[in-house]
């Protein structure tokens, strides 16, 4: 991404906040336009400064990291979601995942693991950890219920399926478009395709929706 990625932190401690700002002050690419200590704060910044990425914790006052980005994927900001926190159970992990966060780290993650979170989730793709990713997609295939399954109604071409199941896996544009010899731009036209077949709001909900309809 050649731009500068806004950023907008929020975390009710102040000492969590200047960790994190002192992580991302030297990074060139990188530029936090708000910090917020409560969700409605948070939320207040988003509007104003529509920044790339808001990095967020859970557990706030007044607003909660969850309802925040509930209230970001009904807008219509181009913002993503990374939570950064010290919770890494299932309940929060997938109640997160539902509400559209792109992102998923734990609050003690690697200093390359948070920036490299940033900057992919601001170019739309997803960044979880390994831990984050097997509680994801043990539940969900858990989950699977033949009654949901659309797969008989929604039909994917071969080249859409491949890139569904990349998608799932939670490879980049790029990887996609190397490992299947096409261009990102067409990557970027099938993952948009697809999101519309399977009417998926986002692509943390595009992943839930093939799993559950069995179509990875």
């Amino acid at each position: 991404m050649s731009k500068v990625i806004k950023i907008v932190l929020a975390d009710d401690h102040k000492i969590v906040r200047n960790g994190i700002r002192s992580l991302l002050e030297n990074e060139p690419e990188i530029k936090i336009v708000g910090e917020a200590d409560n969700g409605e704060s948070a939320w207040n910044l988003v509007k104003k400064y529509k920044p790339h990425v808001l990095v967020s914790d859970i557990n706030m006052p007044i607003m909660n990291g969850i309802e925040l980005t509930q209230k970001i994927a009904a807008s219509n900001y181009r913002t993503e979601v990374l939570i950064l926190s010290m919770y890494n159970d299932e309940a929060y992990i997938l109640r997160s995942v539902e509400a559209g966060v792109m992102g998923y780290l734990p609050k003690d993650a690697d200093y390359e693991d948070i920036i490299k979170g940033i900057k992919e989730i601001a170019v739309g793709n997803m960044f979880y950890n390994a831990e984050v990713t097997r509680i994801i997609t043990d539940s969900l295939i858990g989950a699977k219920n033949p009654e949901r399954k659309i797969g008989n109604i929604v039909t994917l071409t071969k080249r859409e399926t491949e890139v569904i199941s990349n998608i799932v896996k939670g490879n980049s544009n790029k990887i996609i478009a190397d490992v299947l010899f096409i261009s990102t731009r067409t990557v970027d036209t099938h993952r948009t395709n697809i999101m519309k077949k399977l009417k998926a709001r986002n692509t943390a909900d595009l992943v839930r929706i093939a799993i559950e309809s069995a179509l990875v």
